[in-house]
């Protein structure tokens, strides 16, 4: 009895085990999952202003189409939508065509509803409006450290594998695009190249600018000559040592940031600025920095830089960008800030007053005199315990923005994308610019008109080559 009962159990098991995969052999092959669609462009009506000379109305959003009509500079049209890096206009007395999308410049678009925000695909959560301000200089001032938050940025980090793969998937073609003005300090940390005279030039520059920083210093405190000399010399000479200080600024600056501006839960925007930002990282001088881009909840519309590599973006601006052109872009511009040492200078010059001011005449010399030591690097927690992540709100010279504006562009050319997307990103921060949503870019930033005007002037011919490459979408 007992034997037959196990005959059956052990039936029963065999029956249990091979039903799933009988049932499997007669259901049909699974459909392919689809790709994901483009996402959609938004539509509006924003008033703008034609603004170049001889303009051609187009059938279609590009050159070879029939020309509808030719509009003169200074004529009153209305931007019905974006296609690619063109817009769709109406004309007085009523011609419907496109026109190349740094043609025309938006008029400001203020208030809720069909505003400039809105036309470009900003979805405000419940509860946001125009006056959310986000971000001030007091929050980040007072900002506290957050390394759960930094550990979480860095999982974020993709290596140059997955960004060229990215960009041959994509079809994009890094080239080799001139840049006349680019930062000459060297790979990253290596030491720069060049022959035993220029490297005497350079040491002796630099240590010209040092002793004339901490003879300015050494006079307020009352410090002779060779004391500042002699604490000029210790300061970092070397790229490596560079280097090491901007590692070390990045997360101190980041995770400030992000104490008061929490991740945005949205792996897929993580995952894209990372694999679109390490790209065009890889087409700069400093492609060995460890770049990493993250997407902050704000609605707000700006972008921040720190030192070593660390870029935050806000969900307000990430929002509108329609393309992987104009995130690349927007990432182009902070890239740009972090090859020439902007910020790391700033902040490594304000530090040093700081501390230079803030302690006596005994314990200054001491600390800057000591053989091998680096003050900054001690004092650093100090500084930014104080003052926080406000050194981001530090506003550059206008002639530092422009170059950023302009080395976006021959970054994204060198990466394949088309260089007009700047031009679009700048028309949407134009046409959305009020104080709930620009205000602090725009207190740290020239106007995006006078960038515009800049662009036309000192940015466009550089990459006018490469402004006809294929646009492309943004997959969300």
């Amino acid at each position: 009895m007992r034997q037959s009962i196990r005959i059956l159990s052990l039936a029963i098991v065999l029956v249990l085990a091979t039903e799933p995969a009988l049932a499997a052999r007669k259901r049909p092959p699974a459909a392919p999952t689809p790709a994901p669609a483009p996402a959609p462009q938004p539509t509006g009506n924003t008033a703008a202003t034609v603004y170049k000379d001889g303009v051609a109305l187009h059938q279609a959003a590009t050159t070879s189409s029939p020309t509808l009509a030719t509009l003169a500079r200074g004529s009153a049209v209305e931007v019905d939508r974006q296609d690619g890096l063109w817009f769709n206009v109406k004309t007085q007395p009523g011609a419907v065509g496109f026109v190349r999308i740094n043609e025309v410049r938006l008029a400001q678009a203020k208030g809720s509803g069909n505003d400039g925000y809105s036309m470009f695909g900003g979805r405000p959560k419940a509860g946001e409006t125009a006056g959310v301000r986000g971000i001030s200089s007091e929050d980040l001032r007072g900002a506290t450290y957050d390394p759960a938050a930094v550990a979480q940025m860095d999982t974020f980090r993709v290596d140059d594998a997955t960004a060229r793969a990215y960009a041959s998937r994509d079809h994009l073609q890094a080239t080799q695009v001139a840049y006349k003005k680019e930062p000459g300090i060297g790979q990253g940390h290596r030491e720069t190249s060049g022959s035993p005279e220029d490297a005497q030039v350079h040491a002796a520059e630099n240590s010209a600018a040092k002793k004339g920083l901490f003879g300015m210093i050494g006079g307020q405190l009352g410090l002779g000559s060779s004391v500042a000399d002699n604490a000029a010399d210790a300061m970092p000479k070397s790229e490596q040592e560079k280097y090491d200080e901007e590692i070390a600024m990045g997360p101190q600056v980041a995770g400030r940031v992000l104490s008061v501006m929490p991740i945005w839960n949205n792996p897929q925007a993580q995952q894209r600025v990372n694999t679109i930002g390490r790209w065009v990282a890889l087409q700069t001088p400093r492609d060995d920095l460890p770049w990493t881009f993250v997407v902050v909840d704000s609605p707000t519309m700006n972008a921040f830089a720190a030192p070593g590599g660390y870029i935050i973006v806000t969900r307000g601006l990430y929002e509108v960008l329609a393309s992987d052109d104009e995130v690349a872009a927007v990432l182009g511009h902070e890239i740009s800030h972090v090859v020439s040492r902007d910020h790391y200078n700033v902040i490594r010059k304000q530090a040093m007053t700081s501390m230079a001011l803030n302690v006596g005449t005994d314990q200054f010399v001491g600390a800057m005199g000591k053989a091998g030591a680096n003050p900054f690097a001690q004092k650093l927690a100090g500084y930014f315990a104080k003052e926080g992540a406000a050194v981001l709100l530090t506003g550059f010279d206008k002639s530092v923005e422009y170059r950023s504006d302009a080395a976006s562009m021959i970054y994204i050319a060198r990466a394949g994308y088309n260089p007009l997307a700047m031009y679009a990103v700048l028309q949407k921060l134009e046409a959305a610019a009020d104080p709930g949503r620009t205000g602090n870019l725009l207190s740290t930033h020239p106007g995006f008109e006078s960038r515009l005007d800049n662009l036309d002037k000192h940015g466009i011919d550089a990459v006018s080559q490469y402004t006809d490459r294929p646009y492309t979408m943004a997959m969300r």
